[in-house]
């Protein structure tokens, strides 16, 4: 009543001052017109302050809690309309905790008094997800695939965070979102989903030559993903050239026991001219919430064992040509007994990616990687260093180019995407690594160049041209690569 009392006789005060300022034009009074003019003015800005509602107080119908009261405490002293977003923001907390039927009810009055009610509603919980638009994997297998826990609360944020991780994967291709049907006899929600199984496996090849040494190198790469809908997954990669040659695999049987967990066999076998080298090791690694996977591993080598934890976080909106989000990988691994070198120590590996949609179809991706062995200063044997060079590191480099202990390189990328068909990138990696005795120090790299990807259907066609810093032109590192989905 106060708001609208101090309204009223603002309103009366303005229509006196235009009937004034009507008067002064009539006799042509400048000077009194330009004075009511600015009257005007901030009698305008008095009435649109004075007529602004503001909520003063909530009152409460019905039952409630203190939760609800202090949510929505934040819109008091704020305008008449400002409870919109806490109200959705107290909703949405109840939607993420089973209770999908809560509503809450607001009026507010002239006098700034904002009434509220609130229903809570009955809790919902999960029942086991379903796949409307394929049977191409096992349907235990698809519950587990999802992330959610079957018999938990209701959560709606969980279920975006679902459909995210499904895409991520790269089995499916979604055809629809993701549905809810109720039983409101056992209050349970079954999330039905439409993804549709595509093909994912693939065989792949690389072929790189090095004009500055003349080296021609030859790579192959073949995966098999959720094998039979069972969700195994098996890679096995190979690469060759003139004086070494490397093999490595890894293979993961999903959910043992029905449980969370899988188990993973992974290794590698490297001869080069000067040394050989392998590895094999065991693990279990798990997904945890919707983007997390954690991973601990035991293994064996030449002469040594090994014992290993990794962390992995994934947040990209697709598994191929991504446009948006991040990766981190970090990787320790105690290596021990080593009767040639050093009796321990320990091995770092780190590596991140981020993408950011910069305007239409152009993208900058930033990604950044490092490693280092400790003791700092021990003296390793060659095969326990990091091989820089390739796809993966320094693009300026063959394969395995340079050994070394520690490095570590950044790398900024400017992309232009044709949806999933067309990919062109510009790119500029700086970095640095230990030099190997009889140097000392440290060596610095600055590797750019420019890539090239075209998909057509299931297959794919890629071609790369890399640079060193103080190479010639002519001295690069060109690499062709055709990849084929099945």
């Amino acid at each position: 009543m106060k708001n609208e009392l101090q309204f009223r006789r603002l309103n009366k005060l303005r229509n006196n001052v235009m009937a004034d300022w009507i008067r002064h034009l009539d006799s042509g009074s400048w000077t009194g017109m330009t004075l009511t003019v600015v009257s005007i003015i901030l009698l305008w800005v008095a009435v649109s302050f004075a007529s602004t509602c503001r909520i003063e107080r909530i009152e409460w119908v019905g039952e409630h809690s203190e939760f609800e009261e202090l949510s929505m405490s934040a819109v008091v002293g704020m305008p008449c309309d400002s409870w919109h977003g806490t109200k959705q923001k107290l909703l949405r907390y109840y939607e993420d905790h089973g209770f999908l039927g809560a509503k809450l009810d607001v009026n507010v009055d002239s006098a700034g008094v904002m009434r509220c009610r609130f229903e809570r509603g009955s809790a919902w919980v999960w029942a086991g997800p379903e796949n409307l638009d394929s049977g191409a994997t096992d349907v235990e297998v698809f519950r587990q695939l999802t992330g959610l826990d079957v018999g938990g609360a209701v959560s709606l944020t969980d279920l975006e965070r679902s459909e995210n991780r499904l895409s991520r994967l790269g089995y499916y291709e979604q055809t629809a979102g993701v549905r809810l049907f109720r039983d409101p006899v056992r209050h349970r929600v079954i999330p039905a989903y439409s993804m549709r199984a595509i093909p994912i496996s693939m065989a792949e090849g690389y072929l790189t030559y090095s004009s500055d040494e003349n080296v021609w190198e030859g790579k192959v790469n073949l995966a098999l993903f959720n094998i039979l809908g069972t969700g195994r997954d098996l890679q096995l990669e190979g690469y060759s050239q003139k004086d070494s040659r490397r093999i490595e695999g890894a293979y993961r049987e999903r959910f043992i026991f029905g449980t969370a967990w899988d188990v993973v066999v992974r290794g590698f076998f490297e001869d080069d001219s000067l040394s050989r080298n392998s590895q094999l090791e065991i693990g279990v690694s798990r997904n945890i919430g919707f983007s997390f996977d954690i991973a601990a591993f035991v293994g064996i080598g030449n002469d040594e064992k090994s014992s290993s934890f990794e962390l992995s976080y994934v947040s990209f909106d697709r598994r191929m040509l991504p446009r948006r989000g991040t990766s981190l990988d970090v990787a320790l691994a105690w290596m021990m007994d080593r009767p040639d070198s050093l009796d321990s120590y320990l091995r770092l590996e780190s590596s991140f990616t981020h993408y950011i949609p910069l305007y239409n179809n152009f993208i900058v991706r930033y990604s950044a990687a490092a490693g280092a062995l400790l003791p700092s200063g021990g003296a390793f044997a060659r095969e326990d260093l990091f091989a820089l060079g390739g796809i993966n590191s320094f693009k300026g480099m063959m394969y395995g180019f340079t050994r070394t202990r520690a490095y570590g390189f950044s790398q900024a990328a400017l992309l232009w995407q044709d949806g999933y068909d067309l990919s062109i990138e510009l790119f500029y990696q700086p970095g640095l690594y230990r030099r190997m005795n009889p140097f000392h120090g440290w060596a610095r790299e600055h590797d750019y160049g420019i890539g090239f990807t075209q998909y057509r259907k299931s297959w794919s066609f890629s071609i790369y041209y890399a640079l060193r810093n103080g190479c010639d032109y002519l001295d690069g590192v060109l690499g062709f690569g055709v990849k084929t989905l099945f």
